[in-house]
């Protein structure tokens, strides 16, 4: 073989071995980079993990809300189980009493006595000239007896209120004449704002011991408690019994229509003069005039004497008060 081509040989030989040399090096550095990396890099599916654990604690929260719209729901039907019954089970008593509507000048209570449930609300006032009228005081007592035992004579559609005695303090003083006026010595049916005087002409007018109209309209507290009821209710009939002998009093300055309807009515059950005796007084501060403006048929209704009560007869103006149309 010529020396060139022996010479060529050996190159090319030495060639090959080099290239596959370097190649095998590549190849090695190659092989050991990948494994380094895949050292390196071995710690990355621990994110994986917490995510995981994450995702978890998110699920054992979800849980939570699910019972909790359970419990209030459970007492909140019972409750309203509870009430119904309550509602239904409170019907208004047929009769009520005493109800204090405040106090004497003495401080002792003015009591009213209820009896119907009705909306057609009637009233009868006693005892407002005190011992001197005490017959009064004893027939608002027989009334109240009567109708606990007779219910059914309150119309359904009624309602009666018996105030049984507007001047205690004079019912507590005497028995007579010194107890009509109340303690401050005012004649109490004398001092209601209608026409109100302190002092009148006494000609043809009960004299027979001093009394005034007070110191003003509606001074004393009897008057004021029993004008706070009858303003907090929705009277349309009222009876104000006295005594003695003059007859039956229509309200009002002048005498209201729905009051005289109301006195005939009642004539024509009893023998009590209608109209009334005249004697010449001149009536001021009535009760019976103010009530009379507030679109109340009002009467002042005096019985024969000071001592007997007419309860029979009274039986039947009860019976008109309560049946009684305007």
């Amino acid at each position: 073989m010529p020396p060139t081509s022996t010479k060529s040989l050996r190159r090319f030989v030495v060639g090959f071995w080099l290239v596959n040399i370097v190649f095998g090096v590549l190849i090695l550095a190659a092989w050991f980079w990948m494994n380094t990396s895949a050292k390196v890099f071995a710690p990355i599916p621990m994110p994986s993990s917490t995510r995981s654990s994450t995702l978890t604690a998110t699920r054992t929260l979800l849980p939570t809300p699910t019972p909790s719209p359970t419990i209030p729901y459970t007492p909140s039907e019972t409750a309203t189980a509870t009430l119904t019954p309550t509602e239904t089970l409170t019907p208004i008593p047929f009769s009520g009493g005493p109800i204090s509507i405040g106090k004497s000048v003495q401080g002792r209570p003015l009591q009213v006595y209820r009896f119907g449930t009705g909306a057609t609300e009637r009233m009868i006032v006693a005892g407002m000239h005190g011992g001197n009228e005490y017959n009064t005081v004893e027939l608002a007592d027989q009334l109240m007896a009567y109708i606990r035992v007779h219910p059914e004579v309150i119309p359904s559609g009624v309602t009666l209120y018996i105030l049984e005695d507007l001047n205690p303090d004079g019912v507590a003083r005497a028995l007579n004449y010194l107890g009509r006026a109340n303690a401050d010595g005012v004649d109490l049916n004398r001092n209601w704002p209608a026409n109100w005087q302190k002092d009148w002409p006494r000609a043809g007018c009960w004299t027979t011991t001093y009394v005034t109209g007070g110191s003003g309209p509606a001074s004393e507290p009897e008057t004021k408690a029993l004008m706070a009821f009858v303003l907090a209710h929705h009277l349309s009939a009222l009876i104000n019994y006295h005594s003695a002998a003059l007859g039956i009093f229509p309200g009002g300055t002048p005498i209201t229509d729905a009051s005289k309807s109301l006195a005939q009515a009642v004539a024509n059950v009893t023998t009590y003069h209608y109209p009334a005796l005249d004697t010449g007084c001149v009536y001021t501060g009535g009760m019976v005039d103010w009530t009379a403006k507030q679109g109340i048929a009002s009467l002042d209704v005096e019985l024969t004497n000071h001592s007997d009560t007419d309860l029979e007869m009274n039986l039947r103006v009860l019976n008109v008060l309560l049946n009684w149309k305007p």
